[in-house]
């Protein structure tokens, strides 16, 4: 009885001791920048908003006794940036893209996504990609984690060259005890350029690129809606003045 008791209290411990590690390391790697930055006197920071409205679905509705329709899958994204303390409108991106379930966890996607920049002396900078990538979701004793590992073909109207970019993701979802319809989300993304881009004005240049580390809160008002609401910090490496961004990040995900 006493060894079954004492088991049974240890499983808890050793999650919680395993979450706590796996929480540390993300937290790590998303104070990473943070710290460089500081140790650097050019930095430049900006309070910005983000907000993000993603769909995403497969097309068994086309034919619901098709099995194979449900495996393509469909994605639409538009996200609206506004920096200067939301106050100004810094990018609009629109990405859609289609997908292939290889399993029932992990999909793969290739895509097109179309930027406005809007700088601030003025003028647009157009921007168009090309991106594939790779995702993996599903339980694990921590609670829900998604790796994404994204590539992405650049074109800017303000430079001829390609640029070429990898990105990869690790997002961990902790849904509460007390109310699983909400949960502590954290996410990290690293950015990494393949090749040199002279695109002007900033100048894609190889190597690190940036990071974004989020923390936040999920709720899913329905099995269609869900949104996520946090903090999200925002390192941007350049040629001139490295960029630190502290956002208010707010997206909202349809799943059809």
């Amino acid at each position: 009885m006493m060894i079954t008791s004492c088991c049974s209290i240890m499983r808890p411990v050793r999650r919680f001791l395993l979450e706590l590690h796996v929480l540390f390391a993300i937290v790590t790697c998303s104070l990473m920048p943070i710290a460089s930055s500081i140790a650097q006197a050019d930095v430049v920071e900006d309070f910005m908003i983000w907000e993000n409205i993603t769909a995403r679905g497969n097309f068994g509705f086309i034919n619901p006794d098709n099995p194979d329709l449900k495996r393509w899958r469909w994605w639409g994204e538009i996200q609206m940036r506004y920096r200067d303390s939301g106050q100004e409108l810094n990018q609009m991106l629109v990405r859609p893209g289609i997908g292939y379930a290889l399993t029932e966890r992990s999909t793969v996607f290739v895509g097109y996504a179309h930027v406005t920049n809007y700088p601030p002396i003025g003028g647009l900078v157009q921007e168009n990609r090309i991106w594939q990538q790779y995702q993996w979701s599903g339980p694990t004793p921590l609670g829900a984690f998604t790796t994404r590992s994204r590539l992405e073909e650049r074109w800017q109207d303000n430079g001829s060259d390609t640029g070429l970019r990898f990105r990869e993701l690790l997002k961990f979802n902790w849904p509460f005890s007390f109310h699983p319809a909400a949960s502590f989300v954290l996410a990290d993304e690293v950015f990494v350029n393949l090749v040199d881009a002279n695109w002007g004005v900033p100048t894609a240049k190889q190597g690190f690129d940036q990071n974004r580390g989020f923390a936040g809160i999920g709720y899913r008002f329905t099995p269609i809606i869900l949104m996520e609401v946090g903090y999200m910090n925002q390192y941007i490496n350049t040629t001139t003045t490295d960029r630190m961004n502290n956002i208010l990040s707010i997206n909202l995900y349809l799943d059809f």
